[in-house]
Formats: C-alpha cells, structure tokens, sequence
C-alpha cells in the first residue's frame, strides 16, 4: 500500500472557491479504482494550506489515477487556482499495527 500526500497552496483569497472546486472532484478520486481512501485536510492554524491525504493500493494505481486526471483536463486547471507548484509525497506503508 501506498501513502500520497498531496500538498498544495491555493492562490490568496480563494479557499472557499478552491474548497468547492475541489471537494467536487474527490468523490470521483475516491472511486478510482486501486484508491482504498481519500482525506482532505485543511491547516489548523488558519493558513490556506491543503493537504490531501490518499491511500492506494500501489503507486502503478495512483500514476493511472493521474493520468486520467490529465486526460480529463482537471491537472491543467490546478496550476492556475494554485499560489505555488503542488508538493507530492509517496510514502510505502511498511507495516501496519
């Protein structure tokens, strides 16, 4: 299993459009097939940072996910509602408890 931690700071003074835009794409993410959950986190202290937390089957299953994603056009919207390059961070589940 495969941990993605997706990081990403929308543009100033559009969390709630960027929160809409977004939340409205994640059902879709979740039924991916090889997607086993998909958590949305916001920042505690009150910063425009969002962190997309997924767990996928494999990392093949999460680089076919993004590739329908930029089939359908959606990563080529995201630069332009986004205030800096997205953070992608894969992390191997060695064990679980």
């Amino acid at each position: 299993m495969i941990i993605v931690n997706l990081q990403l700071k929308p543009n100033p003074g559009t969390l709630t459009e960027f929160m809409n835009w977004f939340t409205a794409i994640l059902p879709d993410t979740r039924n991916y097939e090889g997607c086993r959950e998909v958590n949305l986190c916001v920042n505690h202290t009150g910063e425009d940072d969002i962190e997309v937390i997924s767990k996928w089957d494999s990392k093949e299953s999460y680089d076919t996910y993004l590739q329908w994603r930029e089939d359908t056009g959606v990563l080529a919207e995201l630069p332009e509602r986004l205030a800096k390059e997205p953070v992608f961070r894969f992390l191997e589940v060695a064990e679980i408890y």
